[in-house]
């Protein structure tokens, strides 16, 4: 993760998870626009002073406790309000295992914002955040600090549930959270958008749009994320030859695969696996 805001950022090729999160205390003055809105979630915490968020024609002040979520997409300002605002800030986006549970009322077009008044549950919210971003600063074994980052996510998103009626019903589209789970354990089959439009009984067009409002970025970038993600786990976790990996997780040609691997985790195959196996990681 980084410890800069930006429009979005992918902490490798994650096609789900942890994207980058953190901590700002910030004075008056500070603010971000974002006119084209972000291509994942994004979830801020209050703990103290005061913000707030713009989106559209609605303006919404952040105070201590509250917690606001915006989806992919949607077009926001937000800045500091009177002398100083400190709140916590993931970019995520969703795990489709979370579809079963992940319900979240909306407020308006792609906003959700919610007051959490007991204080247990602040506490709650604020312990999971806080580890959500201390284990994605952490070095070292880098793979497990992320999983742990991502079950602190899950917790903050059940505790903020936690304060919602429970007939809410599912924020994730189950069509797109099937296919989503597909792609995943299929990663290296070809992929025809028609033929899964007319698998989920959607248009072309309503499934590509749908899909990347909810996931926040295209099917073909979703599915070449889930191929280098798995091609990176072998890479670390087997002794395969380099070409193998590529063939298994659906590249044909194996220059084609190195670029994009290169251009996804800034090195090699070869250069990912000695670094990831080197005694110091």
């Amino acid at each position: 993760m980084a410890e800069k805001h930006a429009d979005y950022a992918i902490h490798e090729t994650r096609p789900f998870g942890i994207l980058i999160a953190g901590h700002y205390e910030e004075k008056k003055g500070y603010e971000i626009h974002r006119p084209s809105g972000s291509i994942d979630w994004l979830l801020m915490y209050t703990l103290s002073g005061e913000g707030v968020i713009q989106h559209g024609k609605n303006s919404i002040s952040c105070t201590s406790g509250d917690v606001a979520i915006l989806l992919p997409g949607l077009p926001h300002h937000y800045e500091t309000k009177q002398e100083h605002w400190e709140f916590i800030w993931v970019h995520f986006i969703p795990d489709p295992n979370w579809s079963t549970w992940l319900k979240l009322p909306e407020m308006s077009d792609r906003f959700f914002f919610q007051q959490i008044a007991s204080e247990e549950l602040q506490h709650d919210v604020h312990n999971a955040l806080q580890r959500l971003v201390r284990h994605g600063r952490s070095e070292g074994s880098s793979e497990l600090h992320r999983r742990l980052a991502e079950l602190a996510l899950e917790e903050t998103l059940i505790r903020i549930q936690q304060t919602f009626p429970p007939d809410v019903p599912a924020t994730m589209d189950p069509r797109i959270a099937e296919m989503m789970r597909h792609l995943q354990m299929y990663p290296a089959q070809k992929v025809s958008i028609p033929e899964l439009a007319s698998r989920c009984c959607l248009s072309t067009s309503r499934l590509s749009h749908l899909f990347k409002e909810q996931v926040g970025d295209t099917i073909l970038n979703t599915v070449h994320k889930f191929r280098l993600e798995k091609a990176a786990q072998l890479l670390n976790g087997t002794n395969r030859q380099i070409a193998e990996i590529a063939a298994d997780v659906g590249f044909d040609c194996g220059i084609h695969f190195t670029r994009k691997f290169r251009e996804a985790f800034g090195e090699t195959p070869s250069a990912y696996r000695k670094r990831k196996n080197s005694p110091q990681q």
